[in-house]
């Protein structure tokens, strides 16, 4: 049977942090905000932790622990419940991805930690979070992003579909496109445009090439040189040796003195250009 949660006082250095959470920053104005709130009316919503063997876990309340711990308190009010390992992530990765002051590049990393710990599938953990498995899988692909051009993203103001867009490159073109994105302020319409351009890149002109498979259209065109020569007069003699990987041609010409105005040097002439 689950104990009920009881309210308590305790020290807020008896207080450890949930390994659950991904919270990265903290607004500098939403925590002036908070700690002044404090400092006026004291901490009007409980955290809420679990027991352990030297203290308490916290599940929920890091922003007004780390305020009672900026403003010296003694105390802070503590919910304390009874929850499992796996109770514990769920409730923190719900609460992570519905709150509006995380940004989901956390609310993501949220998720990815539920799954990781608990060893979730896409499915099991979207059932949890009342989730479609697609997005789950919407956001953990942000994650792709390296950590500093999630920062510049959150920094310009982009979006999470911005940074959906965005992760579809290459990695050595994101930082160049987002720069791009946010200078000239692109909506989400906008970018998915200029990614696809992007990923579409216009061919460049190349020569053609010319694939022949048979060895024999270069062969009769050495036997039909060879004729030639022999119908303008000269002599040439044609050696041929095979092995196993190539065809070895030499083709030896003897030296003439050649005519002015006779027909072998108008062949030759004409073969040379």
């Amino acid at each position: 049977m689950e104990t009920a949660p009881q309210l308590i006082f305790v020290s807020p250095d008896m207080i450890s942090p949930c390994p659950y959470q991904t919270r990265l920053t903290y607004r500098r104005e939403d925590m002036e905000n908070l700690i002044a709130s404090i400092k006026e009316n004291g901490i009007l919503q409980p955290l809420t932790a679990t027991k352990t063997a030297d203290g308490y876990q916290l599940i929920s309340g890091h922003r007004r622990l780390y305020a009672a711990k900026m403003l010296g308190l003694e105390t802070v009010p503590l919910i304390v419940m009874s929850k499992t390992d796996e109770e514990i992530a769920v409730l923190c990765a719900v609460e992570n991805i519905h709150r509006e002051d995380l940004n989901f590049f956390e609310q993501a990393s949220a998720i990815k930690l539920l799954m990781d710990s608990m060893g979730l599938t896409q499915q099991q953990a979207g059932q949890k979070l009342s989730l479609s498995q697609s997005a789950v899988a919407n956001k953990l692909r942000i994650l792709s992003i390296d950590s500093q051009l999630q920062r510049t993203i959150i920094k310009n103001g982009l979006t999470e579909r911005h940074a959906r867009a965005i992760c579809r490159l290459p990695k050595e073109k994101q930082q160049k496109a987002t720069e791009y994105i946010a200078k000239h302020a692109l909506n989400v319409s906008e970018t998915d445009r200029y990614i696809e351009k992007l990923l579409s890149p216009t061919k460049k002109k190349s020569r053609p090439r010319i694939c022949i498979k048979d060895i024999r259209i270069f062969t009769n065109s050495i036997t039909k040189a060879v004729s030639i020569m022999k119908t303008a007069g000269f002599e040439p003699k044609l050696e041929q040796k095979e092995t196993e990987d190539e065809v070895e041609y030499r083709i030896v010409i003897p030296l003439k003195k050649e005519q002015e105005n006779c027909p072998a040097a108008g062949v030759v002439q004409s073969l040379e250009k």
